[in-house]
């Protein structure tokens, strides 16, 4: 019997911690996570170091996102223990605006479990998008 990839367990472990935030369930997310997990929202900010602050960061942000969520992930690679991702943040806020726009995210691995996540994203683009700005044409491509 053929053992899964690494690439598999680390690909299925992302996958659960995007099925559990679509249900906004926050304590799925964080079994996915190390105890001492660090997190970076957005790289440039300073981290969430542990998953008690990662929890009241994500209770916080699911306050803001309806229900209709559509995280979604195009490419990934993996390097070590590191799985490498490109996605689309693509939801409905509470407010009713549409928020949608392409990122790429790092997570690193201890044990089965993430230690390390790190999404890059523009900042100015998202405050922009949640401003109710349309994305740029030259981005539609990779959010498609």
């Amino acid at each position: 019997m053929a053992q899964s990839s690494g690439l598999a367990d680390k690909r299925a472990v992302v996958q659960n911690i995007i099925d559990a935030w679509k249900r906004k369930d926050v304590e799925a997310v964080l079994a996915q996570l190390t105890d001492d997990v660090e997190y970076h929202y957005l790289v440039g900010e300073r981290p969430l170091i542990g998953k008690e602050w990662v929890r009241k960061f994500l209770n916080q942000f699911a306050k803001d996102i309806s229900d209709t969520n559509h995280w979604r992930i195009t490419r990934s690679a993996e390097s070590g223990n590191a799985l490498l991702l490109e996605g689309v943040d693509d939801y409905l806020a509470t407010d009713g605006k549409h928020i949608c726009y392409p990122y790429m995210g790092a997570f690193e691995f201890h044990n089965g479990l993430v230690s390390h996540w790190r999404d890059y994203a523009d900042a100015s683009l998202i405050n922009r998008v949640k401003q109710g700005e349309e994305l740029p044409a030259w981005l539609q491509s990779l959010v498609a």
